[in-house]
C-alpha cells in the first residue's frame, strides 16, 4: 500500500513537472511568435504622427523587458531594447529638452537628464546582446578600444550602430562626468568598426553619427573638417532625404563657426525635404524638421551681427 502511495505521489510530481514544461513551451513558442512583430523599429520609424510613437513606445519596451526578465540572453530582445530606448530618448525626450531650452531652461535640463538615463540603459542592453557572443567585451572595450572592436564582423553592424550611438549620446549630454566621457574612445571605436565594416549601412546613418561624433571640438578628439566630409557621405548615400545630417551639421558645426548663412541654408533644406518621400526615415524626418523650424525663428538669438554691419544700415545711424 505504502508503495503504491509513493508511485502515485511520484506520478503526480511527474504530471505537475511535465505541464509546466508544457506551460513554458507554450509561452517560449507565443513569444517566438510574435516578436518578429512587436519588435520591428520599421512600424515606428515609418509612422507619420510622432505622438503615436512617443505614446506607444514606452508600454512596447517594458514589455521587452518582462520578456528579458524571462530570458535575459534573449538577443533580438535585447537589441530592440537597446534600439527603442535610445529612439524614445532621442526622438522625444532629448528633442523636447531642445525645444523647451527656448522657453523653460530648467525642463529642458530634467528633459536631458532622462534622456541620459535613457540612453544609458539602451547603452547596457546594447553592451548585453553583443556579450552573448563576445564575453567580457565591455571590459575589453574599456581597457583597449581597437583590438576590442576587431572581433566584431558584418553580421554586427546593426547592433554596433545602436550600442556606439546610444553610448555616445549618453556621453555628450554626461560631459561634467569624466567617468562616462572616459568611455568615449569605446563608444568611437564601435562606430569606427562598423564604419569600417558597412558604410552604407541604412543609407548613411553611420556617417549621420559620425557628424555630431567630429562635432565635439578638437580638444576631445573630434573635427569639423571631418564632420563636413561625413556630412557630404550622408547627404550622398540618403539622396538628400534625411533632415538629420542638415540639422546635424547646422547644430554642431555651422553655429560653433558662427556661420550664419550656412546654418540657414541647412535648416532651410531640411525643412523642405517630403517625409513621404523616404517612408522609412518619415518618424525622424517628422521630429528634425519640427526642431529646424524652431531653431529658423530664432536664429537672431543664435547669431548676431557685427557692429559694422549694423553701422552701414542708415536706419541704425543716429
Amino acid at each position: 500500500m505504502r508503495n503504491r502511495s509513493f508511485r502515485a505521489v511520484r506520478l503526480a510530481a511527474a504530471l505537475l513537472a511535465a505541464a509546466a514544461l508544457a506551460g513554458c513551451s507554450i509561452r517560449s513558442m507565443a513569444v517566438n511568435a510574435v516578436m518578429p512583430t512587436l519588435a520591428n523599429p520599421a512600424v515606428y520609424l515609418s509612422e507619420e504622427d510622432p505622438e503615436v510613437v512617443r505614446d506607444a513606445l514606452p508600454f512596447l519596451l517594458k514589455t521587452i523587458e518582462s520578456i528579458l526578465d524571462a530570458d535575459p540572453a534573449r538577443q533580438d530582445a535585447l537589441l530592440f531594447a537597446n534600439t527603442g530606448f535610445l529612439l524614445y530618448a532621442n526622438a522625444f525626450l532629448q528633442a523636447d529638452a531642445a525645444l523647451a531650452e527656448w522657453v523653460d531652461y530648467e525642463l529642458a535640463g530634467e528633459l536631458n537628464e532622462r534622456a541620459r538615463r535613457m540612453y544609458l540603459r539602451a547603452r547596457d542592453y546594447g553592451l548585453r546582446n553583443v556579450e552573448v557572443d563576445h564575453p567580457d567585451i565591455a571590459a575589453r572595450l574599456r581597457d583597449d578600444p581597437q583590438s576590442a572592436a576587431a572581433v566584431f564582423e558584418a553580421d554586427d553592424v546593426e547592433s554596433l550602430y545602436y550600442l556606439g550611438g546610444a553610448w555616445m549620446l549618453a556621453i555628450s549630454l554626461g560631459l561634467d562626468q569624466p567617468a562616462l566621457v572616459a568611455d568615449l574612445p569605446a563608444a568611437r571605436a564601435l562606430l569606427d568598426r562598423a564604419l569600417e565594416l558597412d558604410e552604407d549601412f541604412e543609407r548613411g546613418a553611420l556617417h549621420g553619427a559620425f557628424i555630431t561624433l567630429e562635432s565635439v571640438g578638437e580638444t576631445m578628439g573630434g573635427s569639423y573638417a571631418r564632420a563636413r566630409d561625413h556630412f557630404a557621405r550622408a547627404v550622398e548615400l540618403s539622396e538628400g532625404q534625411d533632415a538629420g545630417p542638415y540639422l546635424s551639421l547646422a547644430t554642431g558645426v555651422a553655429i560653433a563657426e558662427e556661420n550664419r548663412e550656412e546654418f540657414q541654408e541647412l535648416l532651410e533644406t531640411a525643412v523642405a525635404i517630403d517625409p513621404d518621400e523616404e517612408p522609412s526615415n518619415r518618424l525622424l524626418n517628422l521630429i528634425a524638421q519640427k526642431r529646424a523650424r524652431v531653431l529658423l525663428d530664432h536664429i537672431d538669438d543664435l547669431f548676431f551681427e557685427p557692429l559694422e554691419e549694423l553701422d552701414e544700415d542708415p536706419e541704425n545711424r543716429p
